[in-house]
């Protein structure tokens, strides 16, 4: 969903704007250890605001790879240049079973990791994905990194929410790995709109910085309450916002990975209270890739975003424009891709694998080469020609199957057909769906090690 034609003298223009932003206005950074590594380096500081000259700005993005490549001894996946992570939930409080909300469980938690283990379009997993209220608060993060990286060989996202569980974390799947060379795991941090860091979001983003581990940072603004109401305005402070976190990577360790983010809503001012999805989400996510692609800069967005409560038609809409809109993008880093919903705090199973036929639909028809030569049958053409059809030609028939993408959750029959097969709706096939892929699932088999580096972390929960 491309809402227009973004042109390179506006991206000039939002940059100009931006750098006006961080050399007048700046940004706060509520670190005090990192303020003075800004003062070293020249950089004008007043008590926690920042501020940024252009030769600073200039130098920071220069030293930012376009890509690289997330690396475990099992799976790879590339990150910008045409390198794709799509990586499903993270942060639901609650999740929607049979109509109800209910507190997730460590069952609910571990099937979901093995929906991303057998999904053919997730290849990272996100260990935040939850809430766990089951889970220890003091080793919540670690416990869901462990129960990550058990059910799935996925590159997986650690924590990035402070410096303990973010360093807790990158040990845990170093120790998992046996490696420390590479990018071995990523975490998505955030910055606090408007033009805020405070202390425990840069603790966890340096922690991958320093240690050479690639960081996403993103803002999440909400237009008319903590960025302006204007979309001009709003996309210009978030890209200050972005700029300065990557700035603060680039000069703790310069050339180490960092994805630009944007995850902001839109707003119902009537409540005072942010919405996701809107159509003025499409408009700003375009213009936060081509801002990241104007700096060459890999991009992160959020995938199945919605609103709705209950799996409706808003649902599907709002999802289908979500996903559309990263996909037309060609977003390189697809955050919160399948089973999120009021605004990423309820997640559901259905939804899930409901999200994923959008997706794989949308897949499907790109990957058509409609030049070729077999695409352009010109051979049945003249056979069959005027006033014939194409029922019995050979090519049909070699070729029904898989030509066509044929989407198994959703009811293609006709009427009669659908009601004497008794009327199951997309819903309870999508429920049959998720009880089949986990009926199927196997586990990945560790190696001793891992099973006790596993163990150790997990110690006091039961699976």
């Amino acid at each position: 969903m491309l809402l227009k034609q973004v042109k390179q003298q506006e991206l000039e223009t939002i940059h100009e704007k931006t750098l006006y932003v961080l050399e007048h206005v700046g940004v706060d950074f509520e670190h005090e250890e990192l303020l003075e590594q800004f003062k070293a380096r020249g950089i004008k500081v007043q008590g926690k605001r920042v501020f940024f000259d252009r030769k600073t700005i200039d130098e920071a993005i220069s030293t930012v790879p376009p890509s690289f490549v997330l690396k475990t001894p099992y799976e790879e996946v590339k990150v910008g240049e045409g390198g794709q992570v799509i990586s499903s939930a993270s942060g639901a409080r609650k999740i929607l079973r049979d109509g109800k909300l209910y507190d997730p469980t460590i069952k609910d938690y571990v099937n979901i990791r093995k929906l991303d283990a057998t999904s053919k379009l997730i290849n990272v997993s996100s260990s935040p994905l939850t809430y766990v209220p089951e889970f220890p608060k003091d080793r919540a993060d670690l416990i869901k990194s462990a129960l990550t990286l058990k059910y799935s060989t996925h590159p997986a996202i650690m924590s990035c929410i402070a410096r303990k569980d973010a360093a807790e974390t990158i040990d845990l799947a170093r120790d998992f790995y046996d490696t420390d060379e590479g990018y071995y795991t990523i975490g998505v941090g955030n910055v606090i709109s408007p033009l805020r860091y405070a202390k425990d979001d840069i603790e966890a983003q340096l922690e991958y910085s320093r240690r050479n581990l690639p960081v996403v940072i993103a803002c999440c603004s909400i237009p008319g309450m903590t960025s302006p109401i204007t979309m001009g305005g709003t996309i210009i402070q978030n890209n200050a916002e972005v700029l300065a976190g990557i700035i603060m990577t680039q000069i703790i360790n310069p050339g180490v990975p960092v994805v630009y983010g944007n995850t902001s809503y839109v707003s119902n001012m009537r409540k005072a209270m942010p919405v996701s999805w809107g159509c003025e989400e499409a408009l700003i996510m375009q213009y936060a890739k081509a801002m990241a692609d104007y700096y060459k800069i890999p991009f992160r967005s959020s995938g199945s975003l919605s609103v709705a409560k209950e799996l409706d038609f808003q649902n599907g809409a709002e999802t289908a424009m979500s996903l559309m809109s990263n996909l037309d993008n060609k977003v390189d880093f697809i955050f919160h891709a399948f089973g999120e919903m009021d605004g990423l705090n309820i997640f559901s199973f259905e939804k899930y694998v409901l999200d994923e036929e959008v997706m794989a639909a949308r897949k499907a028809a790109e990957a058509i080469d409609l030049m070729s030569e077999e695409e352009m049958s010109l051979e049945s053409i003249e056979e069959v020609g005027p006033g014939g059809n194409y029922l019995a030609e050979e090519e049909t028939i070699d070729l029904y199957r898989t030509e066509i993408y044929y989407p198994e959750l959703y009811n293609l029959d006709s009427y009669g057909d659908w009601e004497r097969g008794g009327k199951t709706s997309v819903e309870e096939k999508a429920r049959q769906r998720v009880q089949k892929r986990l009926e199927n699932y196997e586990e990945p088999e560790w190696t001793s090690r891992q099973q006790k580096v596993l163990e150790r972390a997990l110690e006091g929960i039961a699976l």
